[in-house]
């Protein structure tokens, strides 16, 4: 058996999508619901909830600290009462 080598063809450049050149993700419409964060047929977006970061409840902490004259008292009780009101929305 005779093996011939063949000449190989040249292969083209692949181009690699750029942040300018990819599109940002479009929302996908869903069906309106209350309260739930998804968005409605006209693609509006209602209520999304935001996941609270640790820093957020940390601030809302030391202002109840702050709230209670520096007084007395637990800071779990602070932490859970600040990330409580954070989660409702105040």
């Amino acid at each position: 058996m005779v093996i011939r080598k063949t000449k190989t063809s040249a292969v083209a450049p692949v181009k690699v999508p750029t942040a300018a050149t990819v599109a940002a993700p479009t929302p996908v419409a869903r069906s309106e619901s209350k309260g739930s964060g998804t968005l409605s047929a006209k693609g509006s977006v209602s209520a999304v909830k935001v996941p609270v970061t640790y820093e957020q409840i940390a601030e809302r902490a030391y202002q109840i600290y702050l709230k209670r004259g520096f007084g007395p008292g637990d800071a779990t009780s602070d932490w859970t009462e600040a990330e409580r009101q954070l989660k409702a929305g105040r």
